[in-house]
């Protein structure tokens, strides 16, 4: 592993491999969607794949923009030909090339990849031995989506795999990460111009169809990811010192903050408070972190009051169990209850090792009255079906794993005279994202989604770099034990 930078002009040089990540990501779109590939692709393709050769953490943050965006139908190549499998093929080349360089299979001893890899496992075996009956199946005249679904989280896993081996310094940490909370402001101020244009789900949801990560297509996932945004901003702002930053950061996180209330996303407002509360706590009770709050909930009234629609504030706060069957929303809660019983009885039937990943549609067709396909809209109950109580209680350990990287590194970095000290807040920033999308799947299937494999790439890439320093400073107080 390369050695861990201390200057401090380190932080402000970070900025710019994401800001020209962000950049070049948005010209090829617009470029190629205004005149055409022919004339951008082959350069583009040839100076690219230089530079992932040369700088893999670029590469990297290619396939992460891969997994949240969706690109021009002439970017995305047909076939084996995607820009996922070609970067996919360089990379298991280039971590080839470094493993008969390094001769190094830490990996192979990683807690996190190897129960990544138990999960896969667990999945195969319950789809092969669980899966509906294929002759079944056939007379119906549908096919099953396991194969593909595997083949997702798969792919997942493998991001992984090349994140944490080549995502090496503090500054590709920072460039990453920041690129995705770049992301995240992006796809929510392209959902609030969904209201403002009157294109929003039933005229008054905020949704991100047009731009942004294309999952935002959903009310509730635009909300979780404009609340993962915040808690990036935040840590930010009061960690970052750059003139004029907190004026431009405190009306960006009440823009976010607005673009939650304006998907009326119940889970949405709940997440938002659980966000303010992991920072409250984390921050402490302080009269900084409360005028500060106090100024960005003042803002936010002020907006909210002016932009947010009535239907969306009517539907935002019709929690369950404060409202009757005739408030808005209500169905929709009434359907998610519903389809949590029918999977606690598919849950029955195979409690071990589930009926396979991407059968619970079928699954559910075939064992709900009202065949209906809908999904369980819930992280949870959805593993605990496809890959039974084994599969979830491993996710569960995953989960644990990655809060524990993130606690364990922050105990050292909390110290300023902790050579990593610079990249704290992304720490905390990270932790309370994941204690929101803990959150959010509870009411949402969010496990394929790369957000959470991101998190888990970078709680081992984070714990790594501490450890690393950690033997650093202990070989050189050996050497200078000797000396004396």
């Amino acid at each position: 592993m390369q050695g861990v930078e201390t200057a401090p002009q380190s932080l402000l040089r970070s900025f710019a491999p994401a800001v020209v990540l962000f950049t070049l990501a948005v010209l090829v779109a617009i470029s190629t969607t205004a005149v055409g590939p022919l004339a951008l692709l082959p350069v583009f393709g040839v100076l690219f794949f230089a530079l992932i050769v040369a700088h893999p953490e670029y590469g990297i943050a290619l396939f992460l923009s891969t997994f949240l965006m969706t690109y021009p139908a002439s970017l995305q190549g047909g076939g084996s030909l995607t820009i996922n499998n070609v970067l996919g093929a360089v990379f298991l080349v280039l971590l080839a090339l470094k493993l008969y360089r390094d001769e190094d299979w830490w990996f192979l001893y990683n807690r996190e990849l190897q129960l990544l890899a138990l999960i896969v496992l667990i999945y195969y075996i319950s789809g092969r031995f669980n899966g509906p009956d294929p002759d079944r199946v056939a007379l119906m005249g549908v096919q099953t989506s396991n194969a593909a679904n595997l083949k997702t989280f798969v792919t997942r896993c493998l991001f992984v795999l090349f994140f944490v081996n080549f995502i090496r310094t503090p500054a590709h940490v920072r460039m990453i990460y920041l690129l995705a909370i770049g992301f995240m402001v992006v796809t929510a101020i392209a959902g609030l111009q969904s209201v403002f244009h009157g294109e929003a789900l039933h005229g008054y949801r905020a949704t991100s169809e047009q731009a942004g990560i294309a999952a935002a297509n959903n009310p509730n996932r635009l909300a979780m990811f404009s609340i993962l945004a915040i808690a990036g901003l935040w840590y930010i702002m009061r960690s970052v010192r750059l003139p004029g930053l907190r004026y431009l950061i405190i009306p960006t996180v009440v823009v976010l903050a607005l673009c939650v209330f304006l998907t009326a996303s119940r889970s949405g407002l709940l997440g938002l408070g659980i966000c303010c509360a992991a920072i409250m706590l984390d921050e402490g009770f302080n009269f900084r972190t409360l005028f500060s709050f106090g100024l960005a909930v003042l803002l936010l009234l002020t907006v909210a009051i002016q932009f947010v629609p009535e239907k969306s504030l009517e539907r935002i706060t019709n929690l369950p169990g404060s409202s009757d069957s005739t408030d808005l929303g209500s169905s929709s809660l009434e359907r998610r209850q519903y389809g949590w019983i029918i999977g606690l009885e598919l849950f029955e039937e195979h409690p071990i090792l589930g009926i396979g990943m991407g059968n619970w549609e079928l699954a559910r067709f075939l064992a709900d009255p009202t065949h209906s396909t809908a999904a369980p809209h819930s992280s949870y109950i959805l593993a605990l079906i496809e890959g039974g109580s084994v599969c979830l209680l491993v996710f569960l350990w995953l989960l644990w794993c990655t809060w524990q990287n993130l606690r364990w590194a922050e105990s050292y970095m909390a110290d300023p005279r902790f050579p990593m000290s610079d990249i704290t807040w992304i720490v905390k920033g990270a932790k309370a994202s994941f204690l929101v999308l803990i959150f959010f799947s509870l009411f949402a299937d969010l496990w394929q989604m790369v957000i959470i494999f991101w998190l888990v790439a970078l709680s081992v890439v984070i714990r790594r770099l501490v450890e690393h320093t950690l033997a650093v400073e202990q070989a050189m107080a050996m050497q200078q034990a000797a000396a004396f």
